[in-house]
């Protein structure tokens, strides 16, 4: 039995919720408002001491970190649609991929989203409240994070991010005018990562800057995505509250 704790069908839980969908593995979707700081909860932070989504939680063994959960979703269901090509050359690739995605996209997109979402949300808290919540964060670069999304992230970190998208998107457009997909002729676990941390917001942040004209192979790829009954029933999981 499967159990994923996540949040919003966005970011790296919509990756986790991705790859389920993708291999039609059935599993009880746990899900946590991050606004309201249930992620911090003594009882979750039991589960991942980090205090963060997802987590993947089967047959009594806990898998923290997206990466980790999608690659051991790999290893131990073996006969549904594969994420991870046979050959040893292109795994390596993805897995590359993977990693630039998680340190160079993710982090980025993550900034400029929280910078311009999560912080009408933090500011409409209390500074009490605010501050209580803080403490009970887990991670000093979380706390950090939140803390910024309040009081506005840096223009010189916001350029810094917006630069990296950049090269991103560059490097993303001329691999894909090679391959059909992000690590070769296979669809794999690092298509999956890069439309779940960029393949929506990137137009939807920076509309005057990620256009089609611009990025003709990234739109396409993801209109490709898009269409994939995965991605349709990954974005359409219900929200179960949990209630303890």
């Amino acid at each position: 039995m499967f159990t994923l704790y996540h949040g919003a069908v966005a970011a790296s839980s919509l990756k986790c919720l991705l790859a389920l969908a993708e291999k039609s593995l059935t599993f009880q979707s746990r899900y946590l408002d991050l606004a309201k700081f249930e992620q911090h909860e003594p009882w979750f932070v039991a589960l991942n001491p980090e205090g963060q989504v997802p987590v993947l939680e089967h047959d009594g063994r806990v898998i923290c970190d997206s990466s980790a959960i999608n690659e051991y979703l790999e290893d131990i269901v073996t006969g549904a649609a594969r994420l991870r090509p046979l050959d040893p050359y292109q795994t390596a690739l993805m897995r590359r991929w993977n990693r630039y995605i998680d340190e160079h996209v993710m982090e980025s997109v993550s900034m400029h989203g929280w910078n311009l979402f999560m912080g009408q949300i933090t500011r409409a808290i209390e500074p009490d409240r605010f501050e209580a919540l803080i403490q009970r964060i887990p991670l000093a670069r979380q706390r950090a994070k939140w803390r910024a999304s309040r009081e506005g992230f840096a223009p010189a970190s916001l350029a810094g991010a917006l630069e990296k998208l950049i090269e991103a998107g560059a490097a993303i457009e001329k691999q894909l005018t090679k391959t059909a997909w992000l690590a070769g002729s296979d669809y794999t676990l690092a298509d999956v990562n890069l439309y779940a941390v960029a393949g929506r917001d990137l137009p939807l942040l920076f509309p005057d800057m990620f256009t089609q004209e611009r990025y003709p192979r990234l739109f396409e790829w993801m209109a490709r995505m898009s269409a994939r009954p995965a991605v349709t029933a990954a974005s359409e999981v219900k929200l179960n509250e949990i209630n303890f």
